[in-house]
């Protein structure tokens, strides 16, 4: 600013999401400030990083009445702040508000995605309701969202599931070497050791898994 050069949105935007990231509340909401003060109109983007902060901070009282401040005063929020706020209520254990964010998203015709039912299935593990975090990857593949590996690491690492649908439930998407070892931890305790051969041989016909582990 000293030099004369002009901000726009997206430069507030960067310098905002970079002090939410660094867990700066108070630098970013005074660029927000200073933001609108110069007659820039805060996006989506914006909103969404101030979200995040508080949520980062454990303020999920704050981000509510924020969210709902700004959807007040006409903006559309977009898939990334309502997956910022639901993720920030997944992490204090509000799964009660976070499912409110997704019929919410579906009245708004707001489509969620892998990230949005990761989130929930990972709070609802962290209350050890893993049936339940199940049945919500069935509704994710029944409203046509195909589970990635963080949806089956999130099973596998908060439940130890290590039965035969875990370990051979991921057919149709590419497993990581983190899935894998997983698995494989998770049956060592149990200790399957039938079921882990199984799972080794699973690995060794991986053709894109050998790969990886060449490179």
């Amino acid at each position: 600013r000293e030099k004369g050069i002009a901000f726009d949105a997206v430069t507030y935007n960067i310098l905002i999401n970079g002090y939410c990231h660094h867990g700066d509340a108070k630098k970013a909401f005074a660029l927000h400030d200073e933001m609108v003060t110069d007659g820039i109109k805060p996006t989506q983007f914006t909103y969404a990083s101030l979200v995040y902060v508080l949520c980062r901070r454990k303020k999920t009282k704050e981000a509510d009445e924020l969210f709902e401040r700004v959807v007040g005063k006409g903006m559309k929020p977009d898939l990334v702040m309502m997956n910022v706020l639901m993720d920030g209520h997944c992490s204090t254990g509000n799964m009660d508000r976070a499912f409110s964010i997704l019929k919410e998203m579906d009245q708004r015709r707001i489509d969620p995605d892998d990230v949005t039912f990761n989130c929930l299935m990972r709070g609802l593990c962290g209350e050890g309701k893993f049936e339940e975090a199940r049945e919500l990857m069935g509704e994710m593949k029944r409203r046509g969202i195909k589970p990635d590996h963080i949806s089956y690491n999130t099973l596998i690492r908060k439940k130890g599931d290590t039965t035969r649908q875990a370990v051979f439930g991921f057919r149709g998407f590419n497993p990581t070497l983190l899935t894998y070892n997983a698995l494989l931890k998770g049956l060592s305790k149990n200790q399957d050791g039938r079921l882990a051969e199984e799972l080794l041989m699973e690995m060794k016909s991986d053709s894109n898994l050998v790969k990886k582990c060449d490179t």
